[in-house]
């Protein structure tokens, strides 16, 4: 020691190096790997040993500083106090300002062995002497390097521990969240992407190595940010997931699951097809995380009510129902807007699982909350009545017809204004003609025609009326309906015919004769064929007419029939003839009722002649009518021919005698008279006889038995005979 400061007391400084390295090999020992720690030496050999390295550095620093202290080295060899030197050294340069310096010195120390114990410390005291000479470049490259040579992989953790080595620890979390803000601060200037890159790196290995640290929750906030700033939004989505979610409830928590939701939105737009709809659902899964792990942040409420419309639009009916009714159930309750949107999806998830019963409350509560919003109002009115309309189908279907009348009259009720109401109200009027309840389903319908005049339903509401009041019977009623399907152009025409037939039946089963007729008159005047059709409303309208007293009318119609068969040609059948015979029969019926009403008075020859007359006209209509050749008409047209030749007579037997005869001019002129009546008597008889004779062919109706009747009068000889019955067998015995 004493040789030393010989030496440089007389300026040489350097060959006094050798003698001071002795003091130091003595006092510290010189082997290899031996640990050296001043605290463990006494007081002397400490003061000693701390004088001996400050001339040491001393003189290191007056020649080339971190050079001759390696050219020590270089020539003495490795000490295991070498890093006293290169530390003292370094920090003489310090206190003398020389900062760099001072760092070149440390950092040499840690160049020729980085993984002494004491190498992290020289390393950190490098960083700080940048630090105080302002080199901040420096700083930032120095922890950078620290990072690199001393993070937690590398080898000078091999045979140590975090709990053995603290300050390195700590070091190593200061350089790392320094770094990585450093990277991040330059990406947000430079907005380079490799920069972002770089901060993203030191923050994971700040996260990888203090996954616990109560600064890892910020940090990987952090590291969501400069993913995001970078525009690498699925990688943002995740570490912003994992800051709200991973850690313990922080600061950052709700922040971060709302900056997660943004990244999902960013990340979304570059996307399409199936990967966007991926990413879609995973960004609905989020909101609905975001907004039930934070309900009171501020946007809670408006994230979950648009992700339970997403979640509708995306089919997943049970799961929107789920979220909305999580919306309902915050306290404080939502907004009313978000309400009426929450009562919306659940009552059309309803209307779409077929729950009609749950969607039509839910459509109420919906409604309710429109407010004035008439367009809203409008839709949600619409929805609701379409789901009372369903209700009414589902009970339709299971069979409860009555339960779905009351369904389908309901939405009248709950949405009168709506547009399906018609249909409702139409299908309950169906329902209760099916259950037969005539009067009421009657009433629906009259509503039905009030309420939606022109309604395309309103043909067959007048169908369904028909059969309603047909069935009440309310014939007249029933009439009017079936004549207003007959009246309207867009029927067909058999649809028409039958209205018109169908109306005129029950104008009649009302007592309402001036109706039918007109119904059967239109039916004539707009259907002339099928002919036999027109015909038999002819022939209906002759007997309305005889009912009524109008025997003029009645033979018009007659007379239609006749004209209409002898024009039909091909269409004509053996039913129009037969109608067309009748009505011939019937037209000659007044001409004999006129032949009978003439009473042949004196003078004879004047009053005979019109009664000639009047018997030609009567036997020509029987002549007519015999000529059709139906049997029916054929034999009551002979017989009243015959009758007509047996009235003659008798009403010449007994016809008015001239005043001036008396006695035997009398007599003789009664004479006459006989002679005069016994052609006619004959040919009566021969009618008859003709008619009888229609026996022998199977034909004996009415006219044939009296014309029988007639001849047991007129020739009772052969006629009046009356048959004896004798039993064939009186006794078993």
């Amino acid at each position: 020691y004493k040789r030393g400061w010989s030496l440089f007391k007389q300026s040489l400084a350097l060959e006094s190096l050798p003698s001071f390295g002795g003091v130091l090999d003595q006092e510290l020992g010189s082997g290899r790997g031996k640990s050296v720690r001043l605290e463990n030496l006494k007081r002397a050999d400490r003061e000693l040993v701390e004088d001996t390295l400050r001339v040491m550095s001393i003189t290191f620093s007056y020649n080339d500083g971190a050079a001759s202290l390696e050219q020590y080295m270089h020539q003495h060899g490795e000490r295991p106090y070498a890093w006293l030197l290169y530390s003292r050294l370094g920090n003489l340069y310090v206190d003398k300002q020389r900062y760099q310096d001072a760092a070149n010195v440390y950092r040499a120390y840690v160049a020729r062995d980085p993984y002494t114990d004491q190498a992290p410390d020289l390393d950190m005291a490098a960083i700080e002497a940048y630090g105080k000479g302002g080199f901040s470049q420096l700083v930032v490259d120095g922890k950078h390097e620290f990072l690199e040579r001393y993070n937690f992989e590398s080898p000078y953790w091999k045979t140590r521990t975090r709990a053995d080595n603290p300050r390195v620890v700590q070091e190593l979390k200061t350089n790392l969240k320094d770094v990585a803000t450093y990277f991040h601060a330059s990406a947000q200037k430079s907005k380079r992407v490799a920069d972002y890159q770089e901060a993203a790196r030191w923050y994971r290995d700040y996260l990888k190595s203090f996954p616990e640290d109560a600064d890892s929750a910020a940090t990987n906030y952090l590291l969501a940010e400069a993913l995001f700033e970078s525009h690498q939004y699925a990688d943002a989505a995740a570490e912003y997931e994992r800051t709200a979610y991973g850690y313990a409830r922080n600061d950052k928590s709700a922040t971060a699951a709302y900056a997660g939701l943004v990244s999902f939105q960013k990340g979304e737009e570059a996307l399409s097809g199936a990967d966007k709809d991926l990413w879609h659902k995973r960004a609905m899964d989020a909101g609905v995380r975001f907004a039930q792990s934070f309900p009171e942040h501020p946007d809670s409420a408006g994230v979950l009510t648009r992700a339970a419309e997403e979640i509708f639009a995306a089919g997943d009916r049970a799961r929107a129902v789920s979220v909305s009714e999580s919306i309902l159930a915050r306290q404080p309750p939502v907004d009313v807007a978000k309400q009426r949107i929450a009562w919306t999806i659940i009552a059309q998830a309803r209307f779409d699982q077929g729950d009609y019963a749950k969607a039509e409350p839910a459509f109420l509560q919906a409604r309710e909350l429109a407010g004035t919003d008439d367009k809203m109002h409008t839709d949600l009115t619409e929805r609701l009545a379409a789901t009372v309309y369903k209700e009414g189908e589902s009970k339709q279907k299971a069979g409860d017809a009555g339960g779905a009348v009351e369904d389908f009259l309901r939405v009248g009720r709950v949405a009168p204004q709506s547009k399906i109401r018609a249909n409702a109200q139409y299908d309950a009027a169906a329902e209760l003609l099916n259950l037969k309840q005539w009067d009421r389903a009657i009433g629906v319908l009259q509503d039905f025609r009030r309420q939606f005049p022109q309604h395309q339903l309103q043909p067959e509401v007048a169908r369904k009326l028909a059969v309603a009041y047909s069935e009440a019977n309310r014939p007249g009623e029933a009439a009017a309906e079936f004549e207003r399907i007959a009246t309207n152009p867009a029927e067909s025409r058999a649809v028409q015919r039958e209205a018109l037939m169908q109306s005129a039946d029950l104008y009649s089963k009302a007592g309402n004769s001036p109706r039918a007729m007109g119904m059967l008159e239109k039916f004539v005047d707009t259907n002339p064929t099928p002919l036999v059709d027109a015909e038999e409303a002819r022939q209906r309208l002759a007997d309305y007419a005889g009912k009524s007293g109008d025997p003029a009318r009645r033979d018009h119609w007659y007379q239609e029939i006749i004209r209409a068969d002898a024009q039909a040609g091909a269409q004509r059948t053996d039913r129009t003839h037969y109608l067309a015979a009748k009505a011939q029969l019937a037209l000659a019926q007044p001409a004999r009722d006129a032949f009978r009403a003439v009473r042949l008075t004196a003078p004879l020859k004047k009053s005979l002649a019109v009664k000639r007359n009047a018997l030609e006209s009567a036997m020509d209509g029987y002549r007519r009518a015999a000529e059709y050749q139906v049997a029916e008409v054929t034999t009551a047209a002979t017989y009243e021919m015959a009758e007509l030749y047996g009235t003659l007579a008798k009403d010449l037997l007994g016809s008015e005698r001239p005043s001036t005869l008396k006695g035997d001019a009398l007599e003789e002129y009664n004479s006459l008279l006989e002679e005069q009546v016994f052609p006619f008597e004959e040919q009566a008889i021969k009618a008859h006889e003709l008619n009888a004779a229609r026996a022998r062919d199977g034909v004996y109706d009415e006219w044939v038995q009296k014309s029988f009747q007639a001849l047991a009068q007129l020739k009772p000889a052969r006629y009046g005979k009356t048959e004896l019955i004798q039993d064939a067998v009186t006794s078993l015995e």
